[in-house]
């Protein structure tokens, strides 16, 4: 498996698209943990950060890019441009919800 190329530009400087397969997404929620939860709001209260909570964002932003490439393969792709991301808390910062979306493209 060759390495996809993902960047939040609509272009890439010095290559061309040849081809535009179509859009690609990704939506991954999970649950914070009874854990993790307490530990932060201990951590809120002194100032400091989250390691629990920095690292389940990052797990899972990790597995929404992935879910996407594998789609974009799918489709022929060999590029994921204009890429936005976004993430949010829900029911009371226990459960996680990681948004992503691009346009998977054949480039030169």
């Amino acid at each position: 498996m060759s390495v996809m190329l993902v960047v939040t530009t609509p272009f890439l400087d010095g290559k061309k698209i040849l081809e535009y397969k179509g859009s690609v997404f990704a939506q991954v929620a999970r649950g914070t943990g009874f854990g993790r939860t307490i530990g932060a709001g201990f951590k809120q209260l002194s100032g400091g950060r989250s390691a629990g909570h920095e690292e389940l964002i990052v797990s899972t932003r990790e597995e929404a890019l992935n879910e996407m490439i594998v789609e974009a393969e799918r489709m022929g792709a060999n590029a994921i441009v204009a890429l936005s991301i976004d993430y949010e808390m829900l029911t009371g910062d226990t459960l996680l919800l990681f948004k992503a979306s691009g346009t998977a493209v054949v480039m030169e």
